[in-house]
């Protein structure tokens, strides 16, 4: 959709020019959020960034204060800066351990910290090893197994139908168990 176009559409139907901003854009969008919080941030969290893009977006062009003739662009800037806010947000509200004699308790044992940092390793490891698999598998088995949503919910973020989701993600699969049993992995 162009710049003009959507102008026009707005003009004449509000709604419906949201509806196909959304529609247009949506998968665009979210790939950039996940791509930017899926390392600190829950589905709810990634959700509610690519809504408030969309919010941001719509003000901007209600408020006539767009210009650009490039939306996928400006969508895209919206989308990188609004992903950037929650992770720099979501990040700083880590839990930090006071070294107050009260809370001494609750710092983790010398054990606690080798486990944590060996099962940190193996994740590391392990998503690198799905980042291997390359696009669409990639995200198909993050969004299965790490987001846990069905086929259906996926073919809305891949362009793919629901059975050829569950192709590629059986597929994947046989590929990543092969890579954790070349890496000595067992999950």
């Amino acid at each position: 959709m162009k710049h003009s176009e959507y102008r026009k559409l707005l003009e004449n139907d509000k709604s419906a020019a949201q509806r196909a901003l959304f529609r247009d854009y949506l998968n665009y969008v979210y790939t950039i959020v996940f791509n930017r919080l899926r390392s600190c941030g829950s589905r709810e969290d990634i959700d509610e960034c690519v809504s408030d893009v969309f919010t941001d977006v719509f003000a901007s062009y209600e408020n006539k204060s767009n210009k650009t003739d490039d939306m996928k662009g400006f969508i895209g800037t919206v989308a990188l800066r609004k992903a950037a806010a929650y992770y720099h947000r979501l990040c700083r509200n880590k839990t930090v351990a006071s070294l107050d004699d009260e809370t001494a308790k609750d710092v983790p044992s010398e054990e606690d910290i080798s486990v944590a940092a060996e099962q940190s390793e193996t994740r590391k490891l392990l998503l690198r090893l799905i980042e291997s698999l390359g696009e669409p598998d990639a995200t198909i088995i993050i969004q299965k197994y790490y987001y846990g949503r069905n086929s259906r919910e996926i073919s809305e973020i891949v362009p793919l139908s629901p059975a050829m989701i569950r192709v590629r993600s059986s597929r994947a699969l046989k590929k990543l168990r092969k890579l954790l049993a070349d890496n000595d992995i067992s999950i």
